[in-house]
């Protein structure tokens, strides 16, 4: 069983951090977020991927030459294909069952789990959903007590309640699902294909009950740098390119990239590689992100070249922990 990792949309939500780099490679504590995807991946025996790209592809090809024992293929979108379509257009690449995800979502799914509920169902398709306060961005997911679904609502435009059930973009697949897939031309899991499954009875669910953010605002960006910090995730893997971080700071220790000069005050930050905060400013709960200059004071934002996003929650204190790519200071 090998996977597909999704990783050519624009992040045009998270602009104006996109600009420069594709979200896949946006660092999450100071670790680009594809890096969870295939650490993720790598804790349940899988190191062979396909990665579809779109916008600058180029960055994220040069980042992945720098993995140890990873097997991956690159498809290149030069017009998007859409979540189907791109995996339809990898299927040479592909196993008989293989698992889809994103390259610029944070989730801990057990792929273990997951796999025995999609071989017990006998399903083409078994869809990861979660529970969320407002589901007005995703997929809302209705299914019967034999999980399967029957029915799947894109991004409803209002809804009422406390929570709902929603699509968390992480799918196995069996190869013979691609045969509803046309060749070529734009089509999407949610709008194209999992319509006709749902009205065959051919898509399952798996109830995941830990964490997941698809990281598609600057909030949600905000926090899941954060709560990595927290744990519950998988070391990343060996990266040649990647910088150490390491903390800085007792009372409220900041997350700082050894590349990074700080000669500011900073409490409770992460300063991302090649980032400076200079001499007389003063940071509260913030990131800086790469190359980016921080001066003045600031609390709760985003740091990058030419812009400071200020951001409305509030992290937790960061919690000093050894995992690869971050040493505790002694």
């Amino acid at each position: 069983m090998n996977a597909v990792i999704l990783a050519g949309g624009f992040g045009s939500r998270l602009q104006p951090l996109t600009d420069t780099v594709p979200k896949p490679l946006l660092p999450v504590a100071n670790v680009p977020m594809m890096d969870y995807s295939l650490a993720h991946l790598s804790a349940f025996g899988i190191r062979n991927v396909v990665l579809t790209l779109g916008y600058k592809a180029e960055q994220i090809i040069e980042w992945t030459t720098g993995y140890r024992s990873l097997v991956s293929h690159f498809l290149i979108e030069d017009v998007p294909l859409g979540t189907a379509g791109g995996v339809k257009a990898a299927q040479n690449f592909l196993d008989d069952r293989f698992i889809v995800l994103s390259g610029d979502a944070l989730e801990n799914v057990d792929f273990d789990a997951m796999l025995r509920n999609h071989v017990q169902s006998g399903k083409l398709a078994t869809m990861a959903v979660t529970r969320v306060a407002d589901p007005r961005q995703f997929g809302v997911v209705e299914y019967d007590e034999s999980g399967v679904v029957i029915a799947l609502t894109e991004k409803p435009p209002s809804f009422t309640g406390d929570s709902a059930m929603v699509n968390c973009g992480v799918y196995i697949l069996e190869r013979a699902a691609l045969r509803n897939v046309p060749n070529g031309i734009p089509f999407d899991f949610s709008r194209d294909l999992f319509p006709q499954f749902i009205k065959d009875g051919q898509l399952g669910v798996y109830e995941h009950d830990g964490y997941w953010s698809d990281l598609g605002t600057p909030n949600a960006y905000f926090d899941a740098n954060f709560r990595v910090l927290r744990g519950g995730f998988f070391a990343p893997l060996f990266n040649r390119y990647r910088d150490i971080s390491h903390f800085f700071g007792q009372e409220n220790p900041s997350l700082v990239s050894y590349s990074a000069t700080v000669t500011g005050h900073i409490e409770g930050c992460i300063v991302a590689q090649n980032a400076f905060v200079a001499s007389g400013a003063s940071l509260h709960e913030c990131i800086v992100l790469p190359d980016a200059i921080a001066e003045g004071r600031h609390s709760c934002e985003i740091i990058g070249g030419d812009f400071a996003l200020s951001v409305q929650s509030l992290p937790p204190p960061i919690k000093t922990r050894n995992f690869a790519g971050i040493r505790t200071n002694t």
